[in-house]
């Protein structure tokens, strides 16, 4: 436990390295609300983490330079959040695949939440390319994907460059489908955005379940402009 509480406090000194310029853009579907702050619930809802802020008619504002993990929330509390490196990323992957790396720390954020005035939690904001990829991510066993990108955040407690790829299988009606993941991402200290390419998809019978990604690469986001960002409110 005293190495862990080291490394976090580690990260938390080292996130000033982060150099990603924030991201804007419109989320679709506030048109209607007031202006909320963007969080990550990922500590709880008691510890949230303030990434951006969204004003009404939906132009926002991400900035990850300026995230931080809360001071009020004790180590031993957050390092129950964390885990090796290989449970930061979407996919099937063990300690084996990150080799000399794969204990370093990581936080996975897969949601941005909105959050309102009175601190609740007001709905989710999907960066995605389409509809289709959006409806996949909330219900991948029923809804198809499809070719596009979609993003995540993820907390890297000291810099990484991951430059390989990995086979898994996916069962499907008494086979195995082979499903690869190519890594070509530079993380630094601190808050980073990762981006999710399905450039190929096995079809299914829908009657049995959704078409999943065949293969997959994982890198650092280059254009958020492509993305729409879709919300979700509650």
């Amino acid at each position: 436990m005293k190495k862990l509480l080291g490394i976090l406090t580690i990260g938390l000194m080292s996130m000033t390295f982060q150099t990603s310029e924030p991201v804007i853009g419109t989320v679709e579907g506030f048109e209607k609300f007031p202006d909320m702050k963007l969080v990550l619930f990922t500590l709880g809802a008691d510890h949230p983490i303030e990434i951006g802020s969204v004003a009404k008619g939906g132009e926002f504002s991400i900035d990850l330079t300026r995230a931080d993990l809360p001071e009020d929330m004790p180590l031993e509390d957050m390092a129950v959040f964390f885990g090796d490196l290989n449970q930061a990323f979407d996919g099937p992957f063990s300690n084996d695949d990150f080799g000399l790396v794969a204990d370093f720390l990581a936080l996975k954020n897969p949601y941005i939440s909105i959050m309102d005035g009175k601190s609740r939690w007001a709905g989710v904001v999907f960066p995605v390319t389409s509809e289709e990829i959006k409806n996949w991510l909330e219900d991948s066993g029923y809804n198809n994907a499809e070719q596009g990108s979609y993003l995540n955040i993820v907390f890297l407690e000291q810099p990484v460059t991951l430059d390989f790829s990995v086979m898994t299988k996916m069962p499907y009606e008494g086979e195995e489908i082979p499903v690869e993941y190519q890594f070509k991402l530079n993380l630094e200290p601190g808050f980073n955005w990762v981006q999710y390419d399905i450039e190929e998809v096995f079809e299914t019978d829908p009657k049995i379940r959704g078409s999943f990604p065949s293969k997959i690469t994982i890198r650092n986001m280059d254009d958020s402009s492509q993305f729409r960002w879709i919300g979700k409110f509650f």
